[in-house]
């Protein structure tokens, strides 16, 4: 027998054992071909080559990428844990370094082609299904299925980059250990766990102190950074310390320690969470992520018609100079082609100035009675200014950031003239950006504004269905064209189906990658219970031998798989709680509501997968013991 033979035979006769490391690399290679088919397909080739879209995608792809050389190296680890007694064995036979490196990298090779030819063949027939929904999410007619090779090619070339680092990587995990620590495995002696007072204290503080710059808003430099620093160093503390701690101390509770099982799964959970410390942070930091990231891009999507309608309070504008020689023709092709489409409309018109200023942008202004009569068609209250005050209008949607503060005694100078600001309105008039600055003037103050740059005349038309105006508004762009020296045409229907197609597809992306990133969660988990299982199934013996019951033995297996399985989530959706009240101060759309049914369907899920694998964990524990 050759030793490729051998390599294979091995394979073959011990597939138990293979299963979960295949299993790990057949998930991240469907997941990895499924984008590539979509990436890859002729219509979204030609449709969107460039722009957002083929961005969003590509980065999707290249995440998973990454992801997947992490997940596989992870599965890897606990596969070889798991075949430690295996390897010491063959070392003991006679085995040299050299040829258990030359072995472990053979069955790599043997497993990652499986798996390879396993996904691939699974992502075609799957693939027909995903460019389903992907033509419903980039809203073009649905994408046939083709023959995606450039899909396979990409898929197998860096899956052969990966699979020949991690053949690389792999023997390391084995190589620094002697033969008697190999066949002990995870059975060697622990020593008694230990944890630290001031450790407990300083990760509890750390969590805390995170927690309060987002509760109090503290203004500190790089507070995304440094929130994450102190939360996720605070998580591994109170895994590694503050949650052994508190088992130690549970241990002096004589009328708790001594009722009934808790001696046992106490005692049993100290080892535990102590030799699983940096497992549960990954779980707890990777599901934190894929709550916040779900979350917010969620509530992103579904705002879009709000921020929208805040950004363009008006759906089309139309402002024109005095220099303005079609303004006519073009506000006659405003109407007409808004009434062809069969959109109901109400316009206003209103005079501006544009005063001249040191910034490339100008400030802006309009009378009172203008402004009373926008803020009529928009539902908002009037204003009433005293000559020689001003009110000033914010030029940027309504969001924490930008909200206007107006000092005591505070002035505005528009050419020659000095007007007090007495007040600020929040919800701008014109579209995002119009003008530097934007001011309402009393009507005397405006007729005798001197050293004006612009006169002109705004004119908006308010449409209650504009986000089914798209096609007009592509009609009203060809035919009225640009010319930024006489008039300045922007509606938010131009930008509005580019906008939410980003948005949706940024969903969908971000939702699979958070669905995968879960899956991983649950899957790093499992293949720590199947690592464990033997040593478990030893242990779990010798309590019934000595009169435990099967009931008891139940007890304290559902304990502590329900104590390391929810801990890790729960803490995860604590982190999102306060990582999303982060993000909520940097977008002006609600995310708490979306946030509060995501966590809740993970949790189900969660919850769900927990009762799958309590069973099978105690099934395996069981069935010999």
């Amino acid at each position: 027998m050759t030793f490729r033979q051998f390599a294979i035979k091995n394979v073959q006769r011990n597939y138990k054992a293979y299963l979960a490391y295949f299993l790990s690399s057949t998930f991240s290679i469907l997941v990895f071909f499924l984008f590539a088919v979509n990436l890859f397909h002729p219509k979204i080739g030609e449709s969107f080559t460039s722009g957002p879209v083929h961005a969003v995608l590509s980065a999707g792809e290249f995440a998973i990428s990454i992801f997947s050389l992490l997940f596989i190296l992870y599965s890897m680890g606990s596969f070889l844990k798991m075949r430690s007694k295996e390897i010491g064995l063959l070392m003991m036979l006679g085995a040299t370094r050299k040829q258990l490196n030359r072995l472990i990298s053979w069955e790599n090779i043997i497993i990652g082609l499986t798996a390879m030819v396993t996904g691939i063949t699974a992502g075609l027939f799957l693939s027909k299904y995903f460019l389903m929904f992907a033509s419903m999410i980039l809203e073009v007619p649905e994408l046939e299925f083709y023959m995606p090779v450039k899909a396979i090619i990409l898929t197998i070339t860096c899956f052969l980059i990966i699979f020949g680092l991690i053949s690389k990587l792999a023997p390391f995990a084995v190589r620094s250990k002697e033969i008697i620590e190999l066949l002990k495995g995870n059975r060697k002696p622990k020593d008694p766990p230990k944890a630290s007072l001031w450790l407990s204290i300083t990760g509890f503080i750390w969590i805390a102190a995170g927690y309060l710059i987002v509760v109090l808003e503290f203004a500190i430099p790089y507070d995304l950074g440094v929130i994450a620093l102190l939360v996720s160093a605070g998580t591994y503390l109170f895994y590694s310390q503050l949650s052994v701690f508190i088992l130690m101390r549970l241990t002096s509770l004589p009328p708790l320690f001594f009722h009934k099982t808790n001696l046992v799964w106490i005692t049993d959970l100290v080892y535990r969470m102590k030799d699983n410390a940096r497992l549960l942070f990954v779980i707890t930091i990777t599901c934190t992520v894929s709550f916040t990231t779900m979350a917010t891009f969620f509530a992103i999507y579904q705002s879009v018609d709000e921020e929208y309608a805040k950004s363009y309070p008006i759906p089309f504008n139309y402002s024109s100079y005095s220099s303005d020689a079609h303004r006519d023709q073009n506000l006659a092709i405003i109407s007409s082609i808004l009434a062809e489409e069969g959109l109901l409309y109400t316009t206003v018109s209103v005079p501006f100035l544009e005063i001249d200023s040191d910034s490339s942008q100008k400030t802006g202004a309009i009378s009172n009675q203008g402004y009373n009569r926008i803020a009529e068609l928009l539902n908002r209250e009037p204003l009433q200014l005293q000559t020689g005050e001003a009110i000033e209008v914010p030029v940027w949607t309504n969001k924490a950031n930008t909200r206007i503060t107006i000092k005591e005694h505070e002035a505005v100078h528009l050419g020659n003239n000095s007007l007090r600001i007495i007040d600020a309105v929040q919800d701008n008039l014109f579209p995002e950006g119009s003008y530097r600055k934007l001011y309402v003037l009393n009507d005397a103050d405006f007729e005798k504004q001197d050293s004006v740059l612009n006169k002109g005349v705004y004119y908006g038309y308010l449409v209650p269905d504009w986000t089914e105006a798209s096609r007009a508004a592509e009609k009203i762009n060809a035919q009225i064209g640009t010319d930024w020296s006489a008039f300045k045409y922007r509606s938010s229907p131009d930008w509005y189906q580019t906008d939410q197609l980003t948005y949706k597809l940024m969903l969908f992306v971000g939702t699979f990658i958070s669905i995968v990133f879960f899956i991983a969660a649950g899957s790093f988990i499992y293949f720590r219970f199947y690592t464990d299982v033997q040593e478990e199934k030893g242990k779990y013996r010798k309590l019934r031998k000595i009169g435990m019951t099967n009931r008891e033995v139940n007890q304290i297996i559902t304990v502590q798989l329900a104590i390391l399985f929810f801990i890790p989530v729960i803490l995860a959706a604590l982190h999102s709680v306060f990582a999303l009240q982060m993000l909520q101060t940097r977008v002006s759309t609600s995310i708490g509501s979306f946030a509060t049914s995501i966590i809740f369907l993970f949790l189900v899920a969660w919850s769900i997968y927990f009762l799958f694998l309590r069973s099978r964990y105690l099934r395996s524990l069981l069935e010999e013991a």
